[in-house]
């Protein structure tokens, strides 16, 4: 069927995939200086138009035996192109039931070329991939009953499922991969909290994996968001944790970890991700809503289990944080999502969490913008539960951060990545402007952790995202997140790039048209009134040496 079908993945040519390569600026006194490499196409879609040549949400780990990489991403090289609509406000580019989205990609040579294909086994549990990708590793379990890297390792893919036919509400699953994304094992449903009205979303996949002496080493964690149907934006949204102790063959009943007396319709809660330290804490992170009568999430906090994912803390609070402005965009009747000046896709300022394999450390990191400027703030903690602000981490002049992630290498190196967008023009709050571009960055620690260095592109072209967009039309995507991972000499980046996409004017007539309030607006069909570089979002790579 065409969702298992595998597809060759192009690399970019040598005049196209520029390394950037400088070293940092004003690095004098540390040890080494990072080193930005090639920047790779990872992608399916060739040439095609909108919205088959739309990726995003990307997502990396990394084999720590063999050194394969593998990730995924949602991919609508599935889907159908465009039929165009003649109904006021409705999408021109609907959704095919049943069209597969988790994309995943593999790379034997650290990142030169990648091949892949759609996640496969969905149809054999009566469902289709709804992509949200998550990736981490494991050691495989012996005949012995234990788990041991000496025996491989397992790569486990969260991902979506959707139900097909369309019947029943959005789940999530884990697949599991014994030779580095080669083949996959058909996926496991890991989510158990199925309910009429209610979908699963946010699924994020954490392996107790750094050391061996932890009670639960081997252990897959599986954390995701229930989201309600019929509230707007964050409303009413639950967070649970279950786990396999069995390579994800089977999962645990559903551990609510959030509270249940929120009720709201609209805002209260962003979903976040998860990280196991190395001594087996299990640490799971959102952002919270400090006033219940507001509706607006301001504190980064965490629930923190110390036997295994069993019972959790309470929410700890970490820090207050100021997302990106929750109000006064023409989005706020649709959503809470955020937006950064200039920019109609949504973000987020969720907290992003790593663990350290050197030390019990876990870090957290999220973008903040408390003073009308986005930079990226962090904290730490030994044992989940006593939390050390360490301040802005990264702050680019002239450009809003969004989207960091962060890793850990071997050595207790804290690696960090993001988006930065530039900045509209002084005394303008306009949420579409066109002209906004942004770029990838990284920044690092020294080994063992400490301040980070200065933040240096990655990205080798910027990115307009005027020339991205959801299927409906109404406003630019670029998913929700981007990944990394860090291996013992390199950190491997994946992040969503719109370089090769193109703007639309008619579909901007359209945007404007909706922002102000248009009840008769009618879309266009992208595929007939744009070029064919329209909404062409890829997955780049690039690989940064220490």
């Amino acid at each position: 069927m065409f969702r298992n079908r595998v597809f060759t993945l192009a690399v970019l040519p040598a005049a196209v995939a520029l390394a950037v390569g400088q070293p940092l600026a004003g690095s004098a006194g540390r040890a080494t200086d990072p080193t930005v490499g090639a920047n790779v196409l990872v992608d399916l879609d060739h040439s095609l138009a909108f919205p088959q040549n739309k990726q995003n949400e990307p997502a990396i780990t990394r084999d720590p035996l063999t050194g394969v990489l593998v990730a995924g991403a949602n991919d609508e090289i599935g889907q159908p192109l465009c039929r165009g609509t003649s109904v006021a406000l409705a999408s021109p580019c609907p959704f095919k039931p049943g069209a597969p989205t988790s994309g995943f990609y593999r790379s034997t040579d650290n990142g030169q070329t990648w091949s892949g294909g759609y996640l496969p086994g969905f149809a054999n549990i009566g469902h289709t991939s709804g992509g949200d990708p998550t990736l981490d590793y494991g050691p495989r379990l012996c005949p012995t009953g234990q788990f041991s890297f000496k025996c491989g390792v397992a790569i486990y893919y969260g991902s979506l499922v959707d139900p097909f036919p369309e019947r029943g509400a959005e789940l999530g699953s884990v697949s599991r991969s014994i030779d580095d994304g080669a083949s996959w094992a058909d996926p496991v449903i890991a989510t158990s909290t199925s309910q009429p009205g209610k979908f699963v979303d946010h699924e994020w996949v954490a392996v107790d994996n750094k050391d061996s002496l932890s009670r639960h080493f081997g252990r897959v964690y599986m954390n995701w968001a229930v989201f309600c149907n019929f509230c707007a934006g964050n409303g009413n949204v639950k967070l649970y944790i279950s786990h396999s102790d069995d390579e994800g063959r089977t999962f645990t009943p559903a551990v609510q970890i959030s509270s249940a007396d929120q009720n709201l319709a609209q805002g209260f809660r962003e979903t976040g991700q998860m990280a196991v330290a190395s001594d087996g804490t299990v640490e799971a992170f959102w952002t919270e809503d400090e006033d219940s009568k507001l509706g607006i999430p301001s504190l980064q906090v965490v629930a923190t289990s110390k036997d295994g994912g069993d019972t959790f803390t309470a929410p700890i609070t970490i820090s207050q944080v100021a997302d990106y402005p929750l109000t006064g965009t023409p989005f706020d009747v649709v959503d809470l999502f955020n937006r950064v000046p200039g920019m109609s896709a949504r973000v987020d300022c969720f907290p992003h969490p790593a663990s350290d394999p050197s030390s019990a450390n876990v870090y957290v990191v999220w973008c903040d913008f408390s003073n009308n400027h986005g930079v990226v703030k962090a904290a730490v903690s030994a044992d989940g539960l006593n939390w050390t602000l360490l301040g802005t981490i990264a702050d680019v002049a002239g450009r809003n951060a969004f989207f960091p992630e962060a890793s850990v290498a071997p050595d207790g190196r804290v690696s960090l990545t993001f988006d930065a967008l530039t900045q509209p023009p002084a005394g303008t709050f306009i949420w579409q402007t066109g002209q906004q571009v942004y770029d990838a960055y990284y920044a690092e620690t020294a080994p063992g952790g400490g301040s980070f260095g200065p933040s240096i592109r990655v990205s080798s072209a910027s990115s307009n995202p005027d020339g991205s967009s959801y299927n409906n039309l109404k406003e630019q995507f670029l998913g929700d997140y981007i990944g990394i991972v860090s291996g013992p000499t390199s950190a491997f980046l994946v992040w969503t790039d719109s370089r090769n996409a193109d703007q639309c004017a008619l579909v901007n007539d359209y945007r404007l048209a909706v922002y102000a309030g248009s009840k008769t607006a009618v879309a266009p069909n992208p595929d007939q009134a744009c070029s064919t570089n329209f909404g062409n979002t890829d997955t780049f790579e690039a690989t940064v040496s220490y």
